[in-house]
């Protein structure tokens, strides 16, 4: 499940009168998490922070961009430093209805490479995060169900929980969401490659903020649990509905020298 990061006192009064009267079914509730308003476009610059198991840490530098075409939805990431991962560039194109097209440029080949779907599993460039983690999914693909109600802080939440029809189209047996009421983007989300155990994986929002009206994950960070490593990300700038050229959105821009 992917992840984008003000008067919220009104914002919070109308919505309090939209909760109560609102009462949606748990395949409404994942449809809106998939259609929340996220702007037009939107270029952001993020730090990213690994830690390993030993508690050492690499930090990195980043810009992500994306834009909406209707049905269609491109996002584009960038690394600008370490060196050692300088001009490293991803692109996924989301089609509604349809399986993502991402692909990954890696300078050191001078060429891009498809991720096929024996990828989606693998960690994105040495993340805690997969290529499928990577990419929005088809709500019809799995089945919902409301565990409960739950308060996260501030926030009344749904506890929303998703299990794929197909094993085979996920590499998770099933995912717990947190999903705050008028908001609709998930402050916490557990992943379990395994049914009877203990989340493999687990997104945490740990701050928001609304930029220009739009509820933004300001920092999140996924703990992978069976390799006891981490990956934070911070946003440190964030624009919405910027006009952002297409051609940010073509391979063809992926390796480019910028």
């Amino acid at each position: 499940m992917r992840i984008r990061i003000g008067s919220a006192l009104a914002f919070m009064v109308l919505s309090s009168f939209a909760v109560a009267a609102d009462n949606p079914d748990a395949r409404t509730i994942a449809q809106r998490v998939n259609d929340r308003e996220d702007g037009k476009d939107s270029y952001a610059k993020v730090d990213m922070l690994l830690t390993d198991r030993s508690g050492v840490t690499q930090s990195r530098s980043m810009i992500s961009a994306t834009k909406d075409y209707g049905k269609l939805s491109k996002s584009y990431i960038r690394f600008s430093a370490p060196a050692s991962i300088e001009d490293t560039s991803f692109l996924s194109w989301e089609v509604e209805g349809k399986d993502d097209e991402q692909f990954l440029f890696l300078p050191e080949l001078g060429r891009d490479r498809r991720i096929v779907s024996s990828q989606k599993d693998s960690d994105f460039v040495n993340t805690d995060f997969t290529y499928e983690d990577m990419q929005k999914r088809n709500v019809d693909k799995d089945t919902h169900k409301i565990l409960r109600e739950e308060k996260v802080g501030e926030y009344d939440c749904w506890v929303l929980e998703s299990v794929p029809i197909d094993p085979k189209s996920s590499q998770y047996k099933r995912w717990v969401a947190w999903i705050p009421k008028g908001i609709y983007l998930p402050l916490r989300v557990e992943f379990y490659t395994r049914i009877l155990r203990q989340p493999t994986k687990i997104l945490t929002t740990r701050r928001l903020k609304k930029v220009d009206g739009i509820w933004t994950a300001i920092e999140a960070e996924m703990k992978n649990y069976e390799r006891n490593t981490m990956t934070l990300l911070r946003t440190i700038e964030i624009k919405y509905n910027q006009g952002l050229p297409d051609r940010m959105f073509s391979r063809a821009y992926l390796k480019r020298n910028r």
